[in-house]
């Protein structure tokens, strides 16, 4: 009787596509690397942060977010309509979320997130910039001319905490800060922090060690 049942299930086998085996198994991968991307990037810049001699919350570099935390839902509105989680996704975004009126230090991370960008000169398509402020209208209107491409993603204090606090979510084990600028990756997680005082350079050769690794975004 063993040896029929054993007969019958390699025929049923041997009967399944190749096709149909080889396309379950490229579904699994696929789910699996969905899930482990986020892990790996991190993995993949630690390894980066301990190599050069820095360590992970080193304002010499930027500090890694570990792990990285995926941001949920949240609404807000720019200029041309709605500006959710969705239109982070797929691309590297720079995020910078000042308190009240933009002033001196507030155009200052804005010069520096544009400026790193176009640094990256064949790269600058794969990261975009968002600012989170209540209006544009707290943006200066000369200050707006000179950041061409700047998302200003707006809302009420109460709309804006949907971002604002699963950022402050994702850094609460660490120091706390203000002005830092933020990385998202294109799978919508937070995972990287810029302090303010942190040289553009250190900023820009970041970035482009993510980029590099990374084929996503």
């Amino acid at each position: 009787m063993s040896n029929n049942t054993s007969s019958k299930t390699e025929a049923d086998l041997a009967a399944i596509d190749p096709a149909v085996r080889r396309a379950s198994r490229m579904k699994l991968l696929l789910i699996i690397a969905i899930f482990a991307v986020p892990l790996i990037l991190a993995t993949v810049y630690l390894q980066m942060v301990k190599s050069s001699g820095g360590t992970v919350g080193d304002t010499s570099r930027g500090q890694l977010i570990q792990p990285a935390v995926p941001l949920t839902e949240f609404a807000l509105s720019e200029q041309d309509g709605d500006f959710t989680l969705d239109e982070m996704r797929g691309h590297w975004t720079l995020l910078y979320m000042p308190q009240g009126e933009c002033l001196e230090k507030c155009e200052l991370q804005l010069y520096y997130m544009r400026q790193v960008r176009l640094a990256l000169n064949q790269r600058m398509d794969r990261v975009k910039r968002v600012v989170l402020t209540e209006s544009p209208e707290q943006l200066k209107t000369e200050l707006l001319a000179e950041h061409v491409g700047l998302v200003v993603a707006a809302g009420t204090p109460e709309e804006q905490a949907g971002l604002r606090d699963q950022v402050r979510a994702a850094e609460a084990a660490m120091e706390e800060l203000s002005d830092a600028i933020y990385m998202i990756d294109p799978m919508g997680n937070v995972m990287l922090r810029f302090p303010p005082d942190l040289p553009p350079k250190s900023m820009l050769k970041d970035i482009v060690h993510l980029l590099k690794v990374s084929r996503i975004g």
